[in-house]
Parts: structure tokens; C-alpha cells; sequence
């Protein structure tokens, strides 16, 4: 029964990791990045686990509007982890009151004060940048030869109170 229930989860993470790569391959616009890049981001609510669950789970975009308003689209009506409503914000590198912040490439610039914030909370920092992940953000989403992927460093992680299950590092490419 264990068996069949892994490899039953197997098929489904090689499902969506198929899907991921044709939705990367196909889209060519920002607002088709941006629509990626929600999808990508949601999932991380499944496959990370944050301590606290109460009150709305936040994500907070700094300064990319039309990643805010695609995750503001494919959030709703979901739940964080089956449980939190999502809220998506557009504010500052300050505001930390929040469980993920994505730091668009334009204010990658930015990355330390934020690191700074965030420090001893449970947040997870995403950026738009390939290499920030050598500099403390937990992942970085990057567009490799037209296709999306993420990087993520672990330490980086799991240095913010997040758990990280077996299934996201199967996803991800480890830094």
C-alpha cells in the first residue's frame, strides 16, 4: 500500500513537472512569466511547510504588477497548506508582516536590507535573479535555455523556520 501510494505521488510530481515545462516553453510574454511564476509559487505552499497557520497566508511582491495580479488570480478561491485564505500584497522591502516575499529582478538590488527584515522570521525570499540564492534567498525562479525553473538553497530555507519536504527538492535544482 506504501508503495503503490509513492508511486501514485511519483506520477503526479512527474505530471506537473511535465506541465511546468510546457507551460515554460510556451510562454514568451512577461504576463506569460508572470502566470508561470504564480503557478510555481502556489506550489510552494504545498511543499513547504510554515509554523504558523493562523490568520491569512501573504505573500508579498515587491514591485512586479503583474506577477501580484496573476498570483492575486490563481490564489483565489485556494488555501495555503488546505487551510489559509491568500492574500497578495504590493509594498516594500519593509513590510515582513507576511509568510513569502518575491523580490522582482529590478529590486534585486535590495536583497540585503530584506535579508536583514527577515532575519529570525519565518519567511520565505524568492527572487527573479539567477545567483541570489549564493546571497541568502531561499529560491530564485530563473528561465534556462526558454524554459522556467527554480533554484533553492536549503540552508537558506530552513535558516526561516520552513521545512522543506522531499518532493520540492525533486523540483528544484540545489544550490
Amino acid at each position: 500500500m506504501a508503495i503503490k501510494n509513492r508511486q501514485m505521488k511519483m506520477n503526479k510530481l512527474t505530471l506537473m513537472t511535465l506541465i511546468i515545462v510546457f507551460l515554460g516553453n510556451q510562454f514568451k510574454t512577461h504576463a506569460q512569466d508572470a502566470k508561470f511564476q504564480a503557478l510555481i509559487i502556489y506550489n510552494f505552499t504545498k511543499l513547504l511547510d510554515w509554523p504558523d497557520k493562523s490568520g491569512n497566508f501573504v505573500i508579498n511582491v515587491i514591485t512586479d504588477n503583474e506577477l501580484a495580479k496573476e498570483l492575486s488570480s490563481f490564489t483565489s478561491g485556494r488555501k495555503a497548506g488546505g487551510v489559509q485564505d491568500f492574500e497578495i500584497r504590493q509594498a516594500d522591502e519593509n513590510d515582513t508582516n507576511c509568510q513569502i516575499i518575491v523580490v522582482s529582478i529590478a529590486e534585486s538590488d535590495k536583497l540585503d536590507k530584506i535579508i536583514e527584515n527577515i532575519n529570525g522570521k519565518n519567511i520565505l525570499l524568492i527572487t527573479e535573479k539567477n545567483g541570489l540564492t549564493d546571497d541568502g534567498a531561499g529560491i530564485s525562479l530563473v528561465k534556462k535555455s526558454g524554459t522556467w525553473k527554480f533554484e533553492y538553497n536549503e540552508s537558506n530555507i530552513k535558516a526561516q523556520g520552513i521545512k522543506v519536504s522531499a518532493d520540492f527538492k525533486e523540483l528544484g535544482i540545489a544550490k
